[in-house]
């Protein structure tokens, strides 16, 4: 059972996530809907793929602070999937669009993959400090 604190992290880690969505939303409507990707549609997919990634990495991290071997595995399954169901839709969804455009969307989806295992391992060490001075 998960303390109060950390549910209330897991929100906020949740939130910031989906906030991201409306940018990247803003994003794919710009630059993306020309090559024949609905933004609305990617916006109805990456809400819940974005909550639900960022509760699956902020109990990734719980769970590997707490050594929790088998369920590290579990939630960084999900926290996968989750990440990349939007950004295969992308991929899927734009036709006829020029070789820069997968270069660009190849590097997004890299970049923020970068992130989220540098944000994973950056709240790793914070609750590894944490919890040797509490």
């Amino acid at each position: 059972m998960r303390s109060k604190r950390e549910t209330f992290w897991e929100r906020v880690l949740a939130s910031t996530v989906v906030i991201y969505t409306f940018c990247a939303t803003f994003v794919v409507y710009k630059e993306l809907r020309q090559y024949g990707t609905n933004w609305i549609l990617y916006f109805i997919i990456d809400v819940p793929t974005s909550w639900f990634y960022g509760i699956a990495a902020a109990r990734l991290v719980g769970s590997f602070v707490k050594k929790r071997w088998n369920q590290v595995q579990k939630w960084a399954w999900l926290a996968a999937i989750n990440f990349a169901i939007p950004q295969l839709y992308i991929l899927l969804s734009a036709r006829k669009a020029p070789h820069s455009v997968y270069v660009i969307i190849y590097s997004v989806i890299s970049i923020l993959a970068l992130f989220a295992v540098g944000g994973v391992i950056s709240q790793i060490r914070i609750a590894k400090r944490e919890q040797k001075s509490g």
